[in-house]
């Protein structure tokens, strides 16, 4: 069974609209995306059903409209708080960086690509080279939190029948600080590390 990927936009009233249209359009949100799928998987021929791999095509594409969407809302929060000169507002929030060093407060989020039975975290004491691991059994949390006062560098892997699994990992540090260099801000993580305003994709409380 063939499946034609979503391209169409939908204007502010809800109606689609062609992209040759000069109405303003905005993209697909999550649920307008998961009601086309659903709708499509419901009515689709019986004797020509839809193949696994099209159906995986298909989630794929409304996860990255919902990562687009995340990326947006971040990115719009930031602005207006840089429009509106609450620098104060962003300390204590998070933000999604490169890279797997924590100071205290900064989180590690996983993710396993596939089934697992627990999640292994390794962390290095930065200051004193001391390494331990905690480990997750599927249900629990997969976020890990630096609680300590020494800065560390966390890794993780899945496991699943005592096979490792792939494990993507997102780091958020707190901003402990912000300053404003005329247009430029820059937000400080709580070891001094500078990240710039710009470069954002993601915040969260």
């Amino acid at each position: 069974m063939s499946v034609t990927s979503v391209t169409n936009t939908l204007d502010t009233t809800g109606t689609t609209s062609s992209s040759g249209s000069t109405t303003t359009t905005e993209l697909l949100n999550t649920d307008a995306f998961m009601n086309l799928l659903v709708t499509q998987l419901k009515y689709q021929d019986p004797l020509d059903p839809m193949e696994t791999n099209e159906f995986m095509s298909q989630l794929a594409q409304l996860t990255q409209v919902e990562r687009l969407q995340n990326i947006y809302d971040s990115l719009t929060d930031l602005e207006t708080t840089i429009e509106t000169g609450n620098l104060l507002d962003m300390i204590g929030k998070k933000i999604a960086v490169d890279g797997n060093t924590l100071s205290q407060g900064d989180e590690i989020e996983t993710a396993p690509a596939s089934d697992y039975d627990s999640v292994v975290f390794t962390i290095t004491n930065v200051n004193t080279g001391v390494e331990e691991t905690v480990t997750r059994s599927k249900g629990e949390s997969l976020i890990y939190t630096n609680e300590g006062a020494d800065p560390v560098t966390v890794t993780a892997y899945a496991l699943k029948d005592g096979s490792k699994v792939d494990c993507a990992t997102a780091t958020y540090r707190v901003i402990a600080g912000v300053r404003s260099t005329g247009s430029t801000v820059v937000l400080v993580a709580g070891n001094g590390d500078e990240y710039y305003a710009s470069s954002v994709t993601t915040i969260k409380n």
